[in-house]
């Protein structure tokens, strides 16, 4: 056996995994694990292509695109619409630049590998921030359907401790048998997504909308069955 493969594996190992963590801290679906095995997956594939290659001849060019390939159909699983917005395109190009990253170590180019890790570290941690910046804090509103108000407050204000955020006030309406509840936060975009997220895993909300601008909010609270809203301060 090659005694360099096994150095290769162990190297996709520790540069995925040093990805994988910032997308774990950053809670992401493609966390620790995820990004180990797309990292050694691609570092081994790489590896026996080429290794095949210089025995027996041929091009290892083609095992390559075949996993370029099989991450493009990885990465697109990563990608959900929901509620009008695009989620997880930054994990779907983290997964891309993983496998990028064992491919290059799989090639022997160790230090290509290295370098786009740290790349791929300063754009997903250090340019969050100046992304926040840029994007700015925006008045989002949300209005939520529930079946048990109680239950349903109470998961609303786990979720919203989890992303630090706080709203003013909480409004409710009580039609046919459920509850309309919403509210406004002042977030970015990012924690938008997250809230939205997080309040469609709740087993109480059957429905989340939102909207961005105070328009939307005033549709939102607009009655529609012309009885009057009560307000939980």
């Amino acid at each position: 056996m090659d005694p360099s493969i096994p150095i290769k594996l162990l190297l996709a190992a520790i540069l995925g995994g040093i990805i994988g963590i910032e997308r774990e801290i950053r809670d992401k679906p493609a966390g620790l694990r995820t990004n180990i095995l797309i990292c050694v997956g691609s570092t081994l594939f790489m590896s026996i292509s080429t290794k095949v290659a210089q025995l027996l001849g041929g091009d290892p060019t083609r095992i390559a695109a075949q996993i370029i390939s099989g991450i493009g159909f990885l990465g697109a699983g990563a990608v959900l619409h929901s509620h009008g917005f695009v989620l997880g395109l930054t994990t779907a190009a983290t997964i891309w630049v993983v496998a990028g990253v064992g491919m290059a170590l799989g090639s022997g180019m160790y230090l290509v590998a290295v370098f786009a890790t740290a790349m791929s570290l300063v754009t997903l941690y250090f340019l969050s921030f100046i992304e926040d910046r840029i994007q700015g804090r925006k008045a989002y509103s949300y209005a939520l359907v529930v079946t048990d108000l109680n239950q349903a407050l109470a998961s609303i204000n786990r979720v919203l401790q989890e992303c630090s955020v706080t709203a003013v006030s909480f409004n409710f309406k009580k039609r046919a048998g459920h509850y309309r509840v919403w509210f406004n936060l002042l977030v970015p975009k990012e924690t938008n997504v997250k809230v939205i997220q997080r309040l469609s895993e709740v087993p109480e909300i059957t429905q989340v909308e939102t909207g961005s601008s105070a328009r939307d909010f005033a549709q939102v609270m607009a009655p529609t069955d012309g009885e009057d809203g009560d307000r939980i301060v």
